[in-house]
C-alpha cells in the first residue's frame, strides 16, 4: 500500500505542480468546484457499471484532492442516480443543472438513458463527457454543422469503433468469416447489431443470420441453435453482461461448442460469475485491463480501497470515469475558470498532455470536430481465462502503456 502511495503521489507530481501557485492557494478557502457524476446506481446495471463509473470518480476525487484540487479548490462529486430510466435519467440532468449547479458532469453507463438526457447538457450549456455508455449517436447528434458548439464529450471505445475491433480479430487474425449476431431489444443492443452489420457491409460481407432476444430473457437455445444451423463458425453478442451469460449458458445446454465474442460488456465481472467455465475463451474490445501492469495495479488497489470491496465489478467502467476527470480537471486549469463555455473551450483545445490517467496518456482528446476521447488504436481484445479478462495477445500489454494520440 505504501507502494501505492509513492506511486500515486510520483505520477501526480506534475500535475501538482500546474494545478497550485500562491494565486491558487489564496484561493484555497473558496467554495469547493461542484462537478456531477451521473450513473445507474440503482436497478438494472448498477452492480457492474453504475458502482464502478461511482467507484472510479471517488478514486479520482481523493487522488485530486490530495495534492490540493484544482485552481486551488477541491472538487466535490455531486452523485446522482439515474437508475437506468431515461425519464430519471432526464429529470436527474435537470437536478444537476438547476439546482446543484454543477459545472461540469461526468456518466452515464446506458446508451438509451444518456441519449434524452444529453440534450438536457447541451441546452443548458454544461459540458457533459460520458465515460461509459458507447452509443454512437450520442454524441454525433450534436456535431458541427448541426449543431455549432457541442457540450458533449465522450472518454469510451463507441458503437462505431467496438465492431471494428471485433472484426479485425475474428476475421483478420482468427479466420472466422461466418459470422452470426445475437442481440437484445435494447437502444445499445439495437444500434451495436447496426454499427456491426455496417461493418461487415463495408468488407463486403453479410451475416450467416440475426437473432435477438429481450432484456431479461433466461433462455436463448433457439437463437444458439439458429446460429449453428446456418453455418456459424462463431456467434458475436451485443446486450448486456446479463443476457450474454444466458446465451452462454444456452450454448453449453444445447452443446454449441462456437467461438463466442462480444462488445465491451463480456469484460464485466457479472458475465463470468453468472456463466462460470461457459464463459471461458469469450473475447471481447477493451480500453483497460485490472491489475495488467504497474499502473493499474496501482488504480485497482487504490479503487478496493477506498470503495471498500474485493473486485471491480467493471474496470473498464471505472478507468474510463477516472480518466474523463483527469482530463476535465486539467481543462479547468487551462480554462482558469468553472465557467461552462470556458471549459467546454478548454476541452476541445488541451494544451497540457492528460498524464497520471489510467487507460493512456492523451494528447489533444478532443477538437472541435471530434468530441471522442478513444481513437481505434486506444482498443484492444480481451480474453476471459479461468473467470479473468486477459490480453488476448500480449503485445498488446506492452502496446498499451504507450503514449496514445489520435
Amino acid at each position: 500500500m505504501r507502494k501505492r502511495v509513492l506511486m500515486s503521489v510520483a505520477g501526480a507530481a506534475t500535475l501538482s505542480a500546474m494545478l497550485w501557485s500562491p494565486l491558487n492557494a489564496a484561493r484555497a478557502e473558496e467554495a469547493t468546484i461542484r462537478i456531477g457524476v451521473i450513473g445507474p446506481f440503482t436497478g438494472k446495471s448498477s452492480t457492474d457499471m453504475g458502482e464502478s463509473l461511482r467507484g472510479g470518480a471517488r478514486v479520482f476525487q481523493s487522488d485530486l484532492n490530495q495534492i490540493g484540487g484544482v485552481l486551488g479548490r477541491k472538487i466535490e462529486l455531486i452523485e446522482r442516480d439515474d437508475q437506468a430510466k431515461p425519464e430519471v435519467g432526464v429529470a436527474m440532468a435537470k437536478e444537476l443543472i438547476e439546482k446543484e449547479k454543477v459545472v461540469a458532469v461526468v456518466g452515464f453507463a446506458n446508451t438509451g438513458v444518456a441519449l434524452p438526457a444529453a440534450k438536457v447538457f447541451q441546452e443548458a450549456h454544461i459540458p457533459l463527457i460520458i465515460s461509459v455508455a458507447t452509443g454512437a449517436a450520442i454524441t454525433r447528434q450534436f456535431m458541427p454543422p448541426a449543431v455549432p458548439d457541442s457540450y458533449i464529450f465522450r472518454l469510451a471505445a463507441s458503437d462505431n469503433l467496438q465492431p471494428v475491433a471485433m472484426l479485425n480479430d475474428a476475421i483478420d487474425k482468427r479466420k472466422l468469416t461466418q459470422i452470426a449476431i445475437l442481440h437484445d431489444d435494447s437502444p445499445y443492443g439495437q444500434f451495436g447489431k447496426d454499427s456491426l452489420v455496417a461493418e461487415m457491409q463495408k468488407r463486403k460481407m453479410t451475416p450467416v443470420s440475426i437473432g435477438s432476444f429481450k432484456v431479461g430473457d433466461q433462455d436463448m437455445t433457439t437463437q444458439v441453435m439458429h446460429a449453428k444451423q446456418s453455418g456459424a463458425q462463431i456467434i458475436m453478442l451485443y446486450c448486456l453482461s446479463t443476457e450474454a451469460a444466458m446465451v452462454a449458458n444456452s450454448m453449453s445446454k444445447a452443446k454449441v461448442s462456437l467461438p463466442l465474442a462480444g462488445s465491451w460488456t463480456l469484460s464485466q465481472r457479472s458475465f463470468a460469475e453468472m456463466a462460470s467455465t461457459n464463459v471461458d475463451g469469450a473475447r471481447m474490445p477493451v480500453t483497460f485491463i485490472e491489475n495488467d501492469s504497474s499502473r493499474s495495479s496501482s488504480f485497482s488497489l487504490s479503487y478496493l480501497r477506498l470503495n471498500n470491496v474485493k473486485h471491480i465489478p467493471s474496470a473498464v467502467s471505472a478507468a474510463q470515469t477516472y480518466d474523463a476527470l483527469r482530463i476535465l480537471s486539467l481543462a479547468i486549469m487551462q480554462a482558469n475558470s468553472t465557467e461552462p463555455d470556458k471549459i467546454r473551450d478548454a476541452l476541445e483545445d488541451m494544451k497540457y498532455e492528460a498524464t497520471s490517467t489510467v487507460i493512456s496518456r492523451y494528447k489533444k482528446p478532443f477538437s472541435k470536430n471530434d468530441h471522442e476521447a478513444i481513437a481505434q488504436n486506444m482498443v484492444f481484445t480481451g480474453e476471459i481465462r479461468k473467470g479473468r479478462v486477459s490480453f488476448a495477445y500480449r503485445e498488446d500489454a506492452n502496446s498499451s502503456l504507450m503514449v496514445r494520440t489520435k
